[in-house]
């Protein structure tokens, strides 16, 4: 069985990213740090909500896309 890793996660207005931002995942170990509002718990969110949306209903999910 291929080992599944995320690479890289881009962001297009989603919770705090406005616009379109990357964060490349490749190196082994990843350190998430920034200030109050920078948009850690937002990184957090964003795999979350990809990885529930094969469960989750359409308006469930489009809704962490609003602003």
């Amino acid at each position: 069985m291929a080992k599944k890793t995320i690479e890289k996660i881009t962001f297009k207005n989603f919770k705090a990213f406005r616009g379109e931002q990357t964060i490349d995942f490749k190196n082994n170990n990843v350190l998430i740090y920034g200030n109050n509002g920078a948009g850690k718990s937002s990184i957090f969110w964003a795999i979350y909500t990809f990885l529930q949306s094969s469960i989750k209903s359409k308006p469930e999910v489009e809704k962490y896309f609003k602003y």
